[in-house]
Formats: structure tokens, sequence, C-alpha cells
């Protein structure tokens, strides 16, 4: 996915001179940043950041289909906006659960998720110009 994505331009790309194609590529930075988290946080740590991240990405994309091209794709506009509540209560029912046990996870997890969003509209916008 990491690939297609870049492949779109949707996302930057580096070879850092590297040999091989993009897929190698992302395959690497998939692997440094799965052990970066690993030598950082545990195991639950990472799942929960995972389910938050999942949880956000999902509501996203939901809300661009919404947004942009139901239509196009057919997609119900019901189904979608039930998937997107039903999906805000389960990341506010994760984050109140977790927030109580482990409250710097979550302050991670949504910093990470602010970065990486306004990184990718700064890109964005710079590609377009």
């Amino acid at each position: 996915m990491l690939a297609l994505l870049t492949e779109m331009r949707l996302i930057p790309h580096s070879h850092f001179g590297l040999p091989g194609d993009i897929q190698k590529h992302t395959l690497l930075y998939t692997v440094v940043i799965a052990a970066i988290l690993a030598a950082l946080f545990d195991l639950s740590r990472i799942a929960s950041m995972g389910a938050i991240f999942y949880l956000v990405m999902d509501i996203t994309v939901h809300w661009g289909i919404l947004r942009h091209v139901h239509e196009e794709v057919k997609a119900s506009r019901l189904v979608l906006c039930i998937a997107i509540v039903l999906d805000a209560i389960a990341l506010v029912a994760f984050i109140v659960v977790k927030g109580s046990i482990d409250p710097l996870i979550i302050v991670i997890s949504l910093a990470s998720i602010f970065v990486i969003a306004a990184f990718e509209k700064l890109y964005l916008q710079r590609i377009r110009d």
C-alpha cells in the first residue's frame, strides 16, 4: 500500500542512495519504523497505537468517500455515516479506557497523527503548486 501511494505521488519518497525499486524501499522503511517502535514501546503499546491509527484512518477514508466519490462508487451515504459514527464511538471508548491506564500512549498517538496530517497537507500543497 505504501508503494502504491508513493507511486501515486501522495507521499514523498527518497531513495537515500539505495538500489532497487520503490517496493523494496518502502519495505525497508516499514521494517525500520517497526524496529524503532519495538525498541521504544512494548507490544501492548504498539497494538494500542495501531488501533488508534486504524480507527482514525478508517474514519478519514469513510469521510473522504462520503465527501468526494460516494456517487461514483455507488456508496450508500447512510452506511458511510453509520460507519463513521461507530468508528468514532469505538475510538472514543478506546481512548477513554486506554487513557486511564496509559495516557502517554494516547498523547503520543494523537500527536503523531497530527504531525503526519500536517506533513501530508504541506507535501500535497507543495506538489500541487
